[in-house]
């Protein structure tokens, strides 16, 4: 074998161990779903509880997204394992604020969708869409 390859796998073995500690300090053992669900950052700065693609052992009672600047929370729709849609009552004309929440009815075992519009106090506007299952 030509020296230059052994010297370059002699080099990759003694890396090997490295990588792997590395690996195992940043482990995702012993985390929920919920928990992992919730460290995956949004595209849009928004952070929602619950979490888009949550899977929950007990259902959430309340909705709440964290803004990077002030919003007002406009609308939430909660769509249920049945299809059906339910308009959840948000306080529309309160003051922005970083983090908004509206309560939740109860809410069964099930996959859910809350799709949710907020507006900035110079009236730019956001929606989304979070995806969660309450088992």
């Amino acid at each position: 074998m030509n020296r230059s390859i052994l010297t370059s796998l002699a080099a990759l073995a003694a890396l090997a161990p490295v990588s792997l500690a590395q690996a195992q300090s940043h482990s995702h053992a012993g985390m929920s779903a919920q928990d992992h669900a919730a460290m995956q950052a949004p595209a849009n700065g928004v952070v929602t509880a619950p979490a888009d693609n949550a899977m929950l052992a007990v259902a959430p009672t309340t909705f709440s997204a964290t803004f990077p600047h002030a919003m007002t929370l406009t609308s939430l729709r909660l769509t249920g394992p049945d299809a059906r849609s339910i308009d959840v009552a948000v306080v529309d004309d309160a003051a922005p604020v970083t983090t908004v929440s509206a309560p939740l009815p109860i809410l069964a075992p099930g996959s859910y969708s809350a799709a949710w519009a907020a507006k900035g106090a110079d009236g730019h506007q956001m929606n989304g869409l979070v995806r969660f299952m309450v088992h």
